[in-house]
């Protein structure tokens, strides 16, 4: 009895090799994304640090200057944040994008391995009806 080969086997590992590569991509992206939370979470962490920082010096008494010097970085850790939820916004809207690419790719292998099940099926019947 002949072995049956799917005649689309090239193109359904072509297919499933562009999803791997997709799918690759895309978690590549949350991996940058979560870098980029981590980052942000420590500027919040260095913002609660530098206004505690601040009222204690303040309670104490500091000079005009030193108190222009720590407003200024809290406001340079501020624009931090902000910068940063700008790049995970950045991030978001790239993996969204990245999602529906992996989706479209998963959809054609699935459409790929349908049809192999329809023509392997097919051929299973014919070699049944020719043993008959």
């Amino acid at each position: 009895m002949k072995k049956f080969k799917f005649s689309l086997d090239k193109l359904k590992s072509y297919k499933e090799q562009i999803k791997k590569r997709e799918e690759n991509t895309l978690a590549s992206l949350r991996a940058e994304q979560l870098d980029k939370l981590h980052e942000k979470e420590e500027l919040l962490k260095e913002l609660d640090r530098r206004n505690a920082e601040f009222i204690r010096k303040s309670e104490k008494g500091m000079t005009a200057m030193e108190m222009v010097t720590e407003k200024g970085f809290i406001s340079y850790i501020l624009d931090s944040i902000k910068a940063k939820d700008k790049e995970i916004s950045i991030m978001t809207a790239k993996i969204n994008k990245q999602l529906i690419v992996v989706t479209e790719a998963s959809r054609e292998v699935q459409t790929l391995e349908k049809l192999e099940e329809k023509y392997r099926n097919r051929n299973d019947q014919q070699s049944i009806m020719m043993k008959n």
